[in-house]
Parts: structure tokens; C-alpha cells; sequence
């Protein structure tokens, strides 16, 4: 039992959870744009809405996270988290879609800054790398999250009742899980400043690496599963395969992520996925069937895979700031990638009549990576004694 329920498995079910809740949502997204009778710019100022909250939200995480405490942080934000997901599938316009998306959107990077800084503290105390397997049982949620979508969406099941029953069935088990993690003390009051997580000069060639990684990353789930009904002609089972390559590969690019890391070092792994990914995604925006389009994208998401769990470590270990501070600043830098993706895919798939033209738009993005894949080096820490957390978790 102290096993099943080590640290370690809990911050990694976490992980897990969050994306479960995210993912099923994209394989609806045709869906919600036929229920709105939406074209390519219209859908894309409603998905823009989860961009704008998580950037609105990213500045303060960090602080939130500091003075909650990363568990507290976890049990509190999830319940508002599920609820505002559920929410999206009510969406009777652009303006309410775009609402219930912010909300998302404001909650969502809370728990992602909560979970990262924990799984860094993990792996600090027990001195095992468990960063890219964390993130690779995000990629699982992922897969369990995109091919239930696509089973409702098959199934002709109404959205609403859909996002509703994940909330109702997840966010429970996701609080018992956090309710299980080690207590962890908050910062002593007479510590507590209240610092905006901006980037310091030293992190922007981080941030942009990392930014170019997510937006790639971001098209792929905002509109794989539109790519493949509409320019693909594929049917929604045939979309939920394509979204499932994606996050198939993006797991096992996590899961062996550590190894790789450690054996050929962050900077040749860094570099070589993302090579990987533009690859992926020349193969895609140039497929003229089905299988070559599911090829690209599960280059992409090789490609992708380790790129924002080497970006953290390699944040949280600088030692200038707080760890949380630094992640939470790394993630307002990437994730605006979230922000940016939807209007420039959107718009100029709409103005070039074809979603390969807008998608083909994120290659400068993609070498500006690969350029900048060297900033992923992680620096070496100061030790710290042994705690409780390195005994329940070896």
C-alpha cells in the first residue's frame, strides 16, 4: 500500500487526470462547430477563449501555487476545473463559447504549475528523473481523453451530457488523489512576497524554445480532429484515431524521455524532436490520404513530446528564483503559444480556403526550436537532505 500510494504515483495519476479532462473536449470540437454552424475564423475566436484565461492566469500561478502549497493548490482548483469543462458543451455562441472556455482557461495552468513543481520537488528528493514520465501519463490522459471523445462523438452522444459525465466521473477521484499527497508547509508568512512570474532575460531563449514546441503542439489538438473530417474527409471514428496517433506517440516519446535524457543528454533529445516534429508536420499539411496524415501526426507528436518536461526541469532547477516562480514564468511565455495558434490557423485557413496553409504557418516556429534547443540544459542543484518524501517515495 505505502507503494500504491508512494509520491510518485500520485503526482504521475494526477498528471493523468488533468489531461483526461482537457482531451475530451477535442474530439468534439467538429461537433461544436457544426452545433453553431461555424467557419474556420468564427471557431477559432471561440477557442480562443481557453488561450486568454490560461495567459490572464499564468502570472499570478505561481504565487497561488507558493501559497496553497501544491496540494492544496491541486484539490481546491480541480472541482472548478471540471465544472468549468463541463460548461463548454452548454455553449449556444461564439461570445458564451469563448466564456466557458476562459474559465477552463483560467484554471487550467493552475493545476498544471501545482503538478510540475511537485513532480520537481519529487524528483529532487528521491533523485530519480520522473519529470518526462509524469508528463508522459499526461500524454495517457490524453489517449484515454481523445478516444472516449471520439467513442461519444460516434455514438452521436449530446456534448453537453458528454463534458458532464467526465466532470462527474473524474474530478472526484482526481481530489482523493491530491487529498493523498504529503502535506507540504506553506511559505512562513514573514517570506511571502508577491512576485508576477515574468521571465528574467537569462529564461527568454528557454521560453521561446519551449513556445515554438506548444504551439505545434496546440495545433495538433485544437484542430487534428478538424483536419481530418473536413480537409481529410475522414469520419469521426477516423478523426479519433488520427488525434489518438498523436497522443500515442507524444506517450511514448515521455515514457522514454527520461531514458533518452540521461543516456544522450536533454540537448540531443531536445533537438532531435524537434527536428522530429517539423517533420511531422510538413508530412501533414502535405498528406493526400488518411494514413499519411496519421503518420504526421504522430511525428508531431514524438516530436513534441519532451519538450515542455525538459523545458521545466531545466526552469525549476535554476536556483534564482523560487521553483514555481520560474515554471509558472516558462509557462506564461509558452503557453501564449495557445493564444497565438488559434487566430493565425484559423484566419489564414479561412482567407486560404485550406487548413494546410494555416497549419503550414507554424514551420518558422518549429527551426526557431531547433535553434534553441541547447537552453534545455538543466542546472546542477544544491543538495538537500533527506525528508520524509524520499522515504515514502523510494
Amino acid at each position: 500500500m505505502p507503494m500504491l500510494f508512494s509520491p510518485t504515483r500520485l503526482i504521475m495519476t494526477i498528471f493523468m487526470l488533468h489531461s483526461a479532462v482537457m482531451t475530451n473536449w477535442f474530439p468534439r470540437i467538429p461537433d461544436m462547430q457544426t452545433k453553431l454552424q461555424l467557419g474556420t475564423g468564427e471557431l477559432s475566436l471561440g477557442i480562443l477563449g481557453a488561450s486568454l484565461g490560461t495567459i490572464v492566469a499564468l502570472p499570478l500561478a505561481g504565487q497561488i501555487v507558493g501559497w496553497l502549497t501544491p496540494r492544496r493548490t491541486i484539490l481546491v482548483v480541480f472541482v472548478f476545473y471540471g465544472a468549468a469543462y463541463a460548461l463548454i458543451g452548454w455553449a449556444w455562441s461564439v461570445p458564451s463559447l469563448f466564456v466557458f472556455l476562459f474559465l477552463s482557461g483560467l484554471f487550467m495552468p493552475v493545476i498544471d504549475v501545482a503538478m510540475n513543481v511537485e513532480a520537481d520537488r519529487i524528483e529532487t528528493s528521491t533523485g530519480r528523473r520522473i519529470m518526462n514520465t509524469c508528463h508522459g501519463f499526461w500524454s495517457v490522459g490524453s489517449i484515454i481523453g481523445g478516444l472516449s471523445g471520439a467513442a461519444f462523438a460516434s455514438l452521436e452522444v449530446d456534448i453537453r451530457w458528454h463534458l458532464a459525465i467526465v466532470a462527474i466521473v473524474i474530478v472526484p477521484i482526481a481530489v482523493a488523489v491530491a487529498y493523498r499527497l504529503p502535506h507540504i508547509p506553506a511559505e512562513p508568512r514573514e517570506e511571502r512576497r508577491f512576485l508576477i512570474a515574468l521571465p528574467t532575460l537569462s529564461l527568454w531563449p528557454l521560453c521561446i524554445f519551449a513556445f515554438g514546441m506548444l504551439l505545434v503542439e496546440a495545433a495538433a489538438l485544437d484542430w487534428s480532429s478538424v483536419f481530418m473530417r473536413s480537409v481529410i474527409g475522414a469520419t469521426p471514428l477516423g478523426a479519433g484515431i488520427g488525434f489518438a496517433a498523436f497522443t500515442i506517440a507524444m506517450a511514448i516519446g515521455r515514457f522514454l524521455g527520461d531514458w533518452a535524457a540521461g543516456r544522450f543528454g536533454p540537448v540531443a533529445v531536445a533537438r532531435g524532436c524537434a527536428v522530429i516534429a517539423l517533420a511531422g508536420l510538413v508530412i501533414l499539411v502535405t498528406a493526400p490520404v488518411f494514413v499519411l496524415a496519421v503518420v504526421g501526426l504522430a511525428a508531431i507528436g514524438l516530436g513534441v513530446s519532451v519538450a515542455v518536461p525538459l523545458a521545466v526541469s531545466a526552469a525549476a532547477s535554476r536556483g534564482d528564483r523560487p521553483a514555481a516562480v520560474n515554471v509558472a514564468a516558462l509557462s506564461l511565455i509558452s503557453f501564449s503559444g495557445f493564444l497565438f495558434e488559434p487566430p493565425v490557423v484559423g484566419f489564414v485557413a479561412e482567407w486560404s480556403g485550406t487548413l494546410r496553409i494555416g497549419l503550414a504557418m507554424l514551420i518558422p516556429a518549429t527551426i526557431a526550436s531547433i535553434l534553441l534547443a541547447g537552453h534545455v540544459r538543466r542546472d546542477a542543484k544544491v543538495a538537500v537532505p533527506p525528508t520524509p518524501l524520499a522515504e515514502l517515495a523510494a
